[in-house]
């Protein structure tokens, strides 16, 4: 699929007309996970987070782009995200996004112009739900790694997430549950991608018709 000139307005378009896409994303993962509102009732509730899908032009070609977390950081040592994180007290989802990605990778919350935001997803093994914001960041942009929470910021043009046949399988160890599971993936410049942040991009692709 190519990219026209007018993809941002598609994006927003789409993102008006969205009836939650996340139950088809959710079948590229390998275990079941509860909705966010049966997460937020557990005992103990499902914390809250945010992240942002970021959007920009590099080179006059639109990316998004991944960071890997550090080794030895919890469930999610060593996977690829969006930038984000927990909110604290008093913030909103938005608040809480744009000032995890100010701390993560240096672009400051002003700078980004927030298109919508995704299907909220419940992460079991780090028992949070997150809500992803779609956002574009300047173009060309500079990014400042911090590198206590960010080994890696791996850029990705957008065309490529829009070719048909992307998802992959294999069987992927979760250490949360000590099981294997089998589970669709994207490979992402030789890393996989998977989990929470492949649904949400899975859920994006499904705006423009994607599915495999």
């Amino acid at each position: 699929m190519m990219i026209s000139d007018n993809f941002i307005e598609e994006v927003v378009k789409r993102l008006e007309g969205l009836e939650s896409m996340a139950t088809h994303a959710n079948q590229i993962i390998g275990y079941p996970r509860a909705s966010p509102d049966e997460a937020r009732v557990m005992d103990p509730p499902a914390r809250e987070s945010a992240v942002i899908f970021p959007l920009f032009k590099r080179n006059e070609q639109w990316h998004t782009a991944f960071m890997k977390r550090p080794s030895g950081q919890g469930v999610h040592s060593d996977q690829l995200s969006f930038p984000g994180g927990r909110l604290e007290s008093g913030e909103t989802h938005l608040q809480a996004a744009l000032r995890e990605t100010y701390e993560e990778v240096g672009v400051l919350p002003h700078h980004w112009k927030v298109l919508g935001h995704l299907s909220a997803l419940f992460i079991p093994p780090s028992h949070f739900v997150v809500q992803p914001f779609l956002a574009i960041g300047p173009e060309n942009p500079t990014f400042v790694l911090n590198k206590s929470e960010v080994v890696q910021w791996i850029e990705y043009p957008i065309e490529r997430l829009f070719e048909s046949g992307i998802i992959a399988r294999k069987s992927i160890f979760v250490s949360k549950y000590e099981r294997t599971f089998e589970s669709g993936y994207f490979d992402i410049h030789g890393h996989t991608l998977w989990g929470a942040t492949a649904i949400m991009v899975q859920e994006f692709r499904s705006l423009f018709g994607l599915v495999d």
